[in-house]
């Protein structure tokens, strides 16, 4: 079970270190954008505080017997180090080359400065007027043989990249408020030099970009859908126009019904009478059959019937 967990482990490790070397890898060496060093007591030589000058460490003065303390405040702009980015390591240097009383040594601290400060915006004959600082992050063992010393504030800068207040740091004596070391460095005699300025390096992984979506084609448009057939009703068959019937003739001698037919053709006027020069057609003034009543007789409806009388 053992040898399955140290296996899963070894395997997430190597997957996290391929997943960095996969990301880029940037180093900056970057400097201040605003420094001061101060010390509470005026020296016998020099300014007492300096833009140039930066000294550290606490001692008790040669000549006065008082304590005397002295801070480097620094502060360095990231702009250069994109926000998201995994800080491998951030180193801050700081070169020596002179110190107080005598020659020696004693451990140093860099602090994280806890509010916003400008070198002429404090009074620095008043040591309680001093820009608060946090707890040390790191410390270093300083001495007089001088050259470049280095403090590993990675937790620092990383927390300034992701998004905390970056007030600068300062470097002092490890036992902020004691002169039981009674030994100060500085970077002074080299002042002008600007190759011998503190400076920040800072070794870090760009956050991995974003996924560019791969543009999708647009979908054709929607094909319209033709409506459903409208389910028509059968069509009716056409109603038959009825044939008119003839009416039947009633016949008023025994009144049976009897198929009318059809009405002859005018029968034309007969011109003359008998070859040998007859009289024609019997009109019912003469009293031959064939007038036609108007109405009705005995009240039945007589057929029209012409009779023909040949003489």
């Amino acid at each position: 079970m053992r040898r399955t967990l140290r296996s899963i482990a070894a395997i997430g490790f190597c997957l996290a270190a391929l997943a960095l070397s996969a990301r880029a890898q940037a180093s900056l060496q970057i400097t201040p954008d605003q420094g001061v060093g101060v010390l509470s007591e005026h020296p016998s030589d020099g300014e007492r505080w300096s833009t140039s000058v930066f000294p550290f460490g606490n001692y008790v003065g040669p000549l006065s017997g008082d304590d005397v303390f002295c801070r480097t405040y620094l502060r360095f702009p990231l702009g250069e180090v994109p926000a998201g980015s995994t800080i491998q390591s951030a180193t801050l240097y700081v070169y020596v080359d002179d110190y107080w009383p005598e020659p020696g040594g004693a451990p140093m601290a860099a602090y994280p400065v806890t509010a916003a400060w400008t070198p002429d915006g404090v009074d620095w004959y008043d040591v309680e007027a001093w820009p608060a600082l946090g707890g040390a992050v790191a410390t270093t063992d300083v001495s007089s043989d001088g050259g470049w010393f280095a403090w590993d504030v990675t937790p620092l800068v990383q927390g300034w990249v992701d998004g905390a207040s970056n007030y600068g740091l300062a470097v002092a004596a490890a036992g902020l408020g004691s002169t039981e070391s009674n030994w100060a460095a500085a970077r002074r005699l080299t002042a002008a030099d600007p190759a011998t300025r503190p400076y920040l390096e800072v070794v870090f992984y760009e956050p991995t970009p974003a996924p560019t979506p791969t543009p999708q084609p647009s979908p054709p448009p929607p094909t319209a859908t033709p409506p459903p057939p409208t389910s028509q009703p059968p069509a009716s068959p056409a109603t038959p126009v009825p044939t008119s019937t003839p009416e039947p003739v009633l016949l008023p001698v025994s009144g049976r019904t009897v198929a009318p037919s059809p009405r002859p053709p005018p029968h034309p006027p007969y011109r003359g009478g008998r070859e040998s020069g007859g009289a024609g057609w019997a009109g019912a003034a003469d009293g031959g059959v064939g007038a036609e009543p108007s109405q009705p007789v005995g009240g039945c409806a007589w057929a029209v019937v012409r009779v023909h009388c040949w003489g």
